[in-house]
């Protein structure tokens, strides 16, 4: 007795057929660790995949920094530290370092100091200090460890951590650095089992949006095919069938067909036969751009980069600027000061108030903090003014209104507007005005209204 499926099954697409339905194949399958050739591959080839790298990194330094002795800015030391750390190609390095530790999932800067040791194997000598010389980046790939090279003593904090890493240089000679002499980026949030296999290294960006990226370039992809026949050209050759039918009736027929491609133009003329027909068939293909949108978006949403700034496309929708979005990166930026490079930063910047050379006369406790991201435009800076006079203006009417109700006098306003610190007042015109609401003249002593002892 034969088998019959009913309508639930199709024997051409092969619909609810396991195996052959591309819908009931579509299955989740965990993203697997990303090989170090394979990441840099795509940040060499792929612009946007490039961009989703750098940018944070580059945002993340390029506004500086700034040192305060608790609340009070420290102009003098950050202005010394800044021309020292500017002679080192800081905001080079770090951005450079920020972003191998996204792309690799780690880094290191190596410090080449003048501290009297004449081996990078040697624990940096903090107490004979004279300079830094100049900071190298290195990616993670070129740096390994072994267990012989761990610290072995259990009563050190440091138990357990690498005491020395071994560097491929750039030609491929390998030497050996004392871990104090480097400033170590460990990658993203992992599992601690995942940094075991990582030799101890964190997560890569690109893993988490590995098939977001992957999605988007397929989209342009499809989308280019389907310009590409956006105009279908059809042809009803009389007699097809008999002409495919003799040895040689395909060959005429792509001939024919390559012939009519080749003549298709405006300015041309198409020979056709009188029982032979020919027109083209255009195709829609509306809604293309609304899905390579949501692709964007996708995109922007996993690596919390505003469309903006991944794709240059300026925020859509009514009344829509793209605050919001920025909010978030801005965000997303902060965390990385605060988390990754405030940290190396601070050792740097410690390590240079040691060095003899430069006598930065750094205090015993101070903090690091980074500027503001965002840096408001002239526009923005007068629209600002303009909202702070608007209320000086509100405030100064008020001010009038209870001094004309007899609710303060001038003295008290006098002492309102210095406490608020909006005038700079000369106190010596207070006499002035108590003599005039006494009725006496200028420079005439007032009475003395103390009691008499007696």
């Amino acid at each position: 007795m034969a088998e019959r499926f009913d309508g639930f099954f199709n024997a051409f697409i092969g619909h609810g057929t396991h195996g052959r339905d591309p819908f009931s194949n579509y299955i989740y399958t965990p993203s697997r660790m990303m090989t170090d050739w394979e990441c840099a591959d795509m940040f060499t080839y792929n612009g946007i995949a490039q961009k989703i790298i750098t940018a944070p990194a580059d945002e993340a330094v390029k506004e500086g920094f700034t040192l305060k002795d608790g609340e009070a800015e420290m102009e003098e030391q950050t202005k010394a530290v800044l021309s020292v750390m500017e002679d080192l190609e800081w905001e080079q390095r770090f951005s450079e370092a920020l972003s191998w530790d996204r792309l690799y999932g780690g880094s290191a800067v190596l410090m080449m100091a003048d501290d009297g040791t004449a081996e990078l194997s040697e624990p940096l000598n903090e107490s004979a200090l004279r300079s830094i010389e100049r900071l190298v980046v290195i990616e993670a790939p070129d740096i390994t460890t072994s267990d012989a090279m761990l610290y072995s003593d259990p009563r050190s904090q440091l138990y357990g951590r690498p005491e020395f890493y071994n560097v491929t240089g750039y030609y491929g000679g390998r030497f050996t650095v004392h871990e104090s002499r480097l400033l170590m980026f460990r990658g993203g949030v992992l599992p601690r089992e995942q940094r075991r296999q990582r030799a101890d290294w964190g997560a890569k960006v690109y893993e988490k949006m590995f098939n977001d990226l992957m999605r988007y370039d397929s989209a342009l992809s499809l989308a280019l095919m389907a310009l590409s026949r956006l105009s279908q050209g059809v042809m009803k050759l009389n007699g097809l069938a008999g002409k495919l039918a003799t040895d040689d009736g395909e060959q005429q027929v792509m001939k024919r067909l390559q012939l009519i491609d080749m003549a298709r133009h405006m300015m041309n003329t198409i020979a056709l036969d009188n029982e032979d027909d020919y027109r083209l068939e255009n195709m829609a293909i509306g809604g293309v751009t609304n899905i390579i949108d949501q692709f964007q978006t996708a995109i922007s949403a996993v690596t919390e980069i505003p469309v903006t700034v991944l794709f240059g496309v300026s925020p859509g929708g009514l009344n829509s600027t793209g605050k919001a979005d920025f909010e978030n990166y801005y965000n997303m930026v902060r965390r990385i000061q605060k988390r990754t490079l405030k940290p190396q930063l601070s050792r740097l910047i410690d390590l240079l108030g040691q060095c003899s050379d430069y006598g930065l006369n750094l205090p015993d406790k101070y903090t690091l903090e980074f500027n503001p991201l965002w840096q408001p435009t002239e526009k923005e800076q007068a629209d600002t003014e303009y909202v702070k006079a608007q209320t000086k203006e509100r405030e100064a009417a008020t001010a009038k209104t209870y001094y004309d109700m007899n609710a303060l006098d001038g003295s008290e306003m006098r002492d309102t507007l210095e406490k608020n610190g909006d005038y700079e007042l000369d106190r010596s015109l207070d006499d002035t005005i108590q003599n005039s609401r006494l009725g006496l003249e200028p420079g005439q002593p007032q009475p003395n209204t103390e009691g008499n002892d007696e």
